[in-house]
């Protein structure tokens, strides 16, 4: 457990480079009052330990023959690039709204699915870091060992995303979030080129 959450903790930077740049805009863009950025932060964390518990369960099951080779690989991380892509271009795409939320409201069910999905799609990525923690959870050799090492892992790289909160300030700038929305679109052409090339690359070497 401690390894795994100092496994996180120094990969940190690894995963605010994969997830700052989508996390960020959508938090300006989404523009919700300050103690509310809080709760969409917490709600994309969820999304994003859902992703690492998911894959924990396959670390155990799975074990030694875990499917990190390069073909399934790509194939998910493909496929996370464009899902990841087209949630981007939904959200970037809507209609925006004229003012910034009240500070209490109730959450429309497709606008809580929003985060969970940012979250779920970028904790699939599998950069160095995360690949690490599957090998090593795959090694403990049971399902609750595998996701009790992506739990402690999980809670190390959460620390580096706390700052994230302090974007609700800038809920006022209706300039940052148009610039934040049009990031966001920039982002879903990036993702889904990503995607749609891995796939390819992968099924034309069949």
């Amino acid at each position: 457990m401690s390894e795994a959450a100092l496994l996180g903790l120094a990969s940190g930077s690894a995963c605010l480079a994969s997830c700052g740049p989508v996390l960020a805009p959508w938090l300006v863009a989404e523009r919700p009052a300050w103690r509310r950025t809080s709760v969409q932060l917490g709600i994309f964390l969820g999304g994003r330990l859902a992703g690492y518990l998911l894959f924990a369960v396959a670390a155990g099951l799975l074990g030694g023959v875990l499917p990190l080779e390069a073909r399934p690989r790509a194939l998910l991380f493909g496929a996370s690039h464009l899902g990841l892509a087209v949630i981007l271009a939904v959200y970037g795409l809507r209609p925006r709204r004229c003012r910034p939320e009240p500070l209490v409201t109730i959450e429309p069910r497709r606008r809580v699915w929003t985060p969970v999905l940012l979250g779920l799609f970028t904790g699939l990525n599998l950069c160095p870091p995360f690949v690490a923690a599957a090998v090593r959870a795959a090694e403990t050799g049971s399902v609750a060992g595998a996701v009790l090492f992506f739990l402690a892992f999980f809670c190390g790289t959460a620390v580096w995303f706390l700052p994230f909160a302090a974007l609700g300030a800038l809920r006022a700038a209706e300039s940052v979030a148009t610039v934040a929305r049009f990031t966001l679109l920039v982002l879903a052409v990036y993702y889904a080129y990503l995607g749609i090339l891995t796939l390819l690359g992968r099924l034309l070497h069949v």
